[in-house]
């Protein structure tokens, strides 16, 4: 254990400075000012990263709720790549890892067991989060391209460094009437939205264990918390989640939100999702 906690320490100080510099990177939004465009673009990756989290990283990798083809698959495990949130093999193993010792000391972002900071984004912060073996992902393997994505995770990074930064640049050339360019493009479209990404998505691991509503009684901290059910598209609907873990569907109820599910739905009309996981109590309702 000792010698893979000292192999991890790099890997501690790259997140802690990591972490610091993009937070910090945000700042510079009062050097270059806002546009509607780059505004717009912020919010267009949001929802391409948080989906991608939602319904590849989490639904469909981590508890094969729902079944699709592998380019599908590959596009959804990309765009959760894209939130730098770690590798899909990474985000899988500790998300399961999670589930299987919820609200425990060994959940290692459990608010219960471990404080509501650590449960935040601490967590990423320690030798722990880099000493998972990743035993429980081990079924995603089969996919070469889904191992491609994991070695290939900071040059994923670097590719949408480059790219929002071009297409800002070019903006602002072709259409200086946007008043938009390279620099502010990249604060908005990478820094401030990842960030913002980050924080929506850490909270369902604080916020949804310590505030909000316990239909179920699920053994656990778990709960519905109405704000993080908008804010990450259907994942704050939590103590459903805890409940029926490999539900397609988080928002069991009509009036809660569940945009992932909705999305998921409207592949299978298409035929690009199969074999949708509902609890009983909503098959033939649905």
């Amino acid at each position: 254990m000792a010698e893979a906690t000292r192999s991890a320490r790099p890997q501690v100080m790259s997140v802690i400075i990591g972490m610091g510099l993009f937070h910090l990177a945000c700042l510079a939004v009062i050097y270059t000012g806002a546009s509607t465009v780059a505004v717009a673009v912020a919010f267009v990756m949001y929802v391409i990263r948080g989906m991608g989290v939602t319904t590849g990283f989490h639904r469909l990798l981590a508890h094969r709720s729902f079944k699709t083809n592998r380019v599908v698959q590959f596009l959804l495990a990309l765009a959760g790549s894209l939130s730098v949130q770690g590798g899909p093999l990474w985000w899988v193993a500790h998300h399961r890892a999670h589930h299987a010792e919820t609200d425990t000391v060994e959940d290692i972002h459990s608010p219960v067991t471990h404080g509501l900071w650590a449960a935040h984004m601490g967590w990423m912060m320690s030798d722990d989060a880099f000493n998972e073996k990743g035993n429980n992902s081990r079924d995603l393997h089969k996919f070469p391209e889904i191992k491609f994505l994991q070695r290939c995770y900071v040059w994923v990074l670097v590719g949408q460094i480059a790219a929002l930064y071009g297409l800002g640049a070019w903006l602002g050339a072709a259409y200086p009437d946007l008043g938009t360019n390279g620099v502010q493009m990249l604060v908005w479209g990478f820094f401030i939205s990842i960030v913002f990404t980050w924080h929506v998505t850490f909270m369902v691991n604080s916020v949804c264990h310590r505030w909000g509503a316990q239909p179920y009684d699920t053994g656990d901290a778990s709960t519905n918390n109405v704000l993080i059910g908008i804010l990450a598209f259907g994942e704050g609907w939590h103590n459903n989640h805890h409940f029926y873990p490999n539900s397609s569907r988080h928002g069991l109820r009509w009036w809660q939100l569940d945009v992932t599910y909705y999305f998921i739905k409207a592949m299978s009309l298409v035929g690009l999702a199969t074999d949708l996981k509902l609890p009983k109590e909503l098959r033939t309702a649905d």
